[in-house]
This record gives structure tokens, sequence and C-alpha cells, in this order.
């Protein structure tokens, strides 16, 4: 009887709790946070062939001491140094930079990171620091720097070891690409030491370029002639100084997810996230913080999600005899093509799709498909149920009336997904499936 009682006063409660809140207006923030409400038209041009761009997304965290390489070692998913290179099947004779992550005991994401030898580098604006010591630079998302600070400062204990948050102005992370291939970039060692300048490959997929360590005073010109430090990497002839956009949009070509906007924290699992993939994973190195869910998923084999680059069009654009929307035949095209003028035209009468938005069959039937992770005009990443993969597919979402007033309406979207070509390369390399 009591415990009807109870249940009664408890139910009887949050009725009237919901009759007090059913008709209180929405707080203008929570509707611009959670709809979409503007129309994108700032879409840039085409990606150039050959280009650079300055990543003002990451940010840079100092590792320095004699106990630096063994307090990696025990927090991240990747061999450090560089035995992640040998994992992918390529030989390196120095250390490269190091793509790994840090997860939290559960398995779950924390930070997707660059990890940057850097122990016989000069940086400009750093403190000096004793040859015996080791060096490292950790790239991360910039919204996360402090917290990833934090976090690295409270498994420090008694290792000899430095931490420090590198500001911006003292060094800034680059990415150049070339599908040319410079002469400098044809060169076989993994990283370059060129005056101010720390060139990376980025082995996160192939081709997809290097990541330059350089001061930000490059930002103040727009031709990478103009400047002697890009002309001492040798791109000054056919270097085009890019955008962050344009850089993402690139990203999103090869299928990459970076950042805590795609790689949501604490949320995101390594496989589903094709981070395995990516080389971001040594699944034959020790302990590791979170490595039990990495390994049981490894050995069972079974990711039913994973991101997957997604085109988005309207019903004006016809499948061709291969089913790709707007897309040249398989054999002419290996990767998705970025389209400003249909992406115009479609944000012109849709808004741009807010992360979080769902991915269903065409006729509305059955589950939520996949999971809108954000995208630039009409491409983007989705985390996507592999089962289904055949069929037409809408992403369903939600904008403002006019005035920005709380009433929606619903929006729909075609949606394709795609699987990147370099996948199977890496499956072969890396035993994964």
């Amino acid at each position: 009887m009591r415990y009807a009682v109870n249940l009664y006063t408890t139910l009887h409660s949050r009725y009237r709790t919901y009759r007090q809140l059913r008709d209180v207006t929405l707080p203008a923030a929570f509707v611009r946070r959670h709809l979409s409400s503007e129309v994108v038209h700032d879409l840039p041009p085409a990606i150039p062939s050959a280009g650079h761009a300055l990543l003002t997304n990451r940010a840079l965290i100092s590792l320095t001491g004699r106990d630096a390489s063994r307090f990696l070692q025990g927090l991240t998913t990747a061999n450090i140094p560089g035995t992640s290179v040998v994992a992918l099947g390529l030989t390196a004779s120095k250390p490269a930079a190091i793509y790994s992550a840090f997860l939290n005991a559960q398995g779950r994401l924390l930070h997707d990171v660059f990890i940057y030898p850097v122990t016989n580098i000069i940086q400009p604006g750093f403190s000096p620091f004793r040859s015996e010591d080791e060096s490292f630079l950790i790239e991360v998302d910039v919204t996360e720097q402090d917290r990833l600070f934090r976090w690295l400062k409270r498994y420090k204990l008694r290792s000899k070891i430095s931490l420090r948050a590198v500001n911006s102005e003292e060094c800034g992370v680059w990415s150049f690409w070339d599908n040319a291939e410079s002469p400098l970039l044809a060169n076989p060692n993994p990283n370059h030491d060129i005056g101010k300048a720390a060139v990376f490959p980025d082995l996160r997929a192939p081709g997809l370029g290097y990541r330059v360590l350089l001061p930000q005073t490059l930002e103040s010109s727009s031709n990478a002639s103009e400047t002697s430090d890009t002309a001492a990497l040798g791109l000054s002839n056919h270097s085009e100084h890019s955008t962050l956009t344009q850089y993402t949009i690139r990203r999103y070509l090869y299928g990459i997810p970076e950042g805590q906007a795609e790689l949501p924290r604490e949320n995101a699992l390594l496989q589903e996230s094709c981070l395995d993939y990516m080389g971001a994973v040594d699944f034959r190195k020790g302990c590791y913080v979170g490595q039990e869910l990495v390994i049981r998923t490894q050995h069972t084999g079974v990711v039913r999600k994973r991101i997957l680059p997604v085109l988005l069009y309207d019903n004006t654009i016809s499948l061709n005899r291969t089913g790709e929307p707007g897309l040249p035949s398989e054999e002419d095209s290996p990767f998705l093509e970025y389209d400003c003028e249909a992406a115009r035209r479609i944000m012109q009468q849709l808004p741009q799709p807010l992360a979080g938005a769902d991915i269903i069959k065409v006729d509305g039937k059955g589950r939520r498909i996949a999971k809108w992770m954000g995208g630039v005009g009409n491409l983007g990443l989705a985390l996507w149920r592999l089962e289904n993969m055949e069929g037409e597919y809408a992403i369903k979402y939600e904008t403002l009336k006019s005035g920005n007033t709380p009433d929606a309406l619903a929006c729909r979207l075609n949606a394709k997904p795609f699987v990147p070509k370099w996948w199977n390369l890496r499956k072969q390399s890396t035993g994964n499936v």
C-alpha cells in the first residue's frame, strides 16, 4: 500500500511539472543551438590540387623529460615512438608523427591526437631542454587543449616529465598537400627539419598530405610564394593558400573524422570511428588505459557501424550507371567529389544539417540508419550501419521558420554513403576486417 501511495505521489508531481513547462517558450540560444536556421552561402570553391592551410582548430601541448616516451606508452593506443608506422606496413629511417588516441577506462574515445617526436628539432620560442631529455609535441583539438593538459597531469605522479600548453603564436599546425608530389614531399625520410619548420607525413590515409609545425606568421600572407618559409619547403611555385574549410572538405573526401565535433568525447568507439584503419592503434602493444574494450572488439570482429563519407543531393540529380548521384563512374572517380555549384543550389533552398541529425530510409520505415556527424556543402561524415549500405536514404532534420521562432519545419535531403577505397589497403596491412 505504501508503495502505491509513493508511486501515485511521484507520478502526480511529474504531471504537475509537465503542465507547468508545457507552455514555456524556448530561449533563443537553445533554439539556435539545436535547430538549423541559416542558409549556407559562403561555400569555398574547388579544392586545389596543391595547397596549404593553417589548422586553427588544432593546438599543441609540449611534453619533455627523460620519462616522456614511457609516460605516453602507458596512455596512448599506439606504440611510442613510431611503432605504429611499422604496423601499417611502412618503413621509416626516423621516428614519424604518431597518430594515436587517448581513451577513458571504459574504452571510449577522449581525444584523437598527433604525437610529434621533436627531440632533435629546434623549436622557435621554446625553452631549452637537456640533450638527454626526450621531447614531444601533442596535437589536439583546440577546444580540448586545457582538458587534455589536466588529464595528462593526473597521470604524471613521479614521472620525470614537464608539461606545457604551447601558445598559438609560438607554433601552429599546418596541412600541406600536393597531389603531384613535389620533390620535397617525395623525399623518403618521414620528417624534415627545414629552418623553423618540422614536416611529418599524415599517414591516416594514402595521399592525405603532410603535417607541418610552423610559426603562424605565414597566415599573414595569402600566397605561398611571398614567404620565405614556404619557399624553403619547396612549395613556392604551386602551393595555393587555402582555408580551414577547404582542408575540412578534402578530409571528408577521404572519410577522415577529426576533433570533438566528429569524435564525441566519452561516446565514440575507436573502431567505429575508423581510427584502427587510420593507424591510431597497435593491437600488439602492452597495456594502456581503455585497452580491454578495444582488444575485445578487435578479436570478436563485430563492428556494426563506421564513420563514412556521405554525399547529400536533391531530387534534381539523377543516378548514373554506378548508382552514384552526380559522380563519374567508379573507375574514373576513386573518391567523392566536392561540387560547389550543386552544394550552393541545395543550400539556397535548405540550411546545412546540424550534427546529430537522423538518416533514415526514404520511405520513412524502419529504424535510424545513420547519425550525421557534420559536413560542408554537399559533403559530410555520418556514423553508418554497415548492413544498410544499399538502398535510398535521406537525412531528416528541422529548420526554423522565418523570424527565428521556436516553431520548426521538417527538412529532408537525399544521402548516399561511400566506402573509402584506401580501406582495402589498410585491411591488408593491418589485418582488420
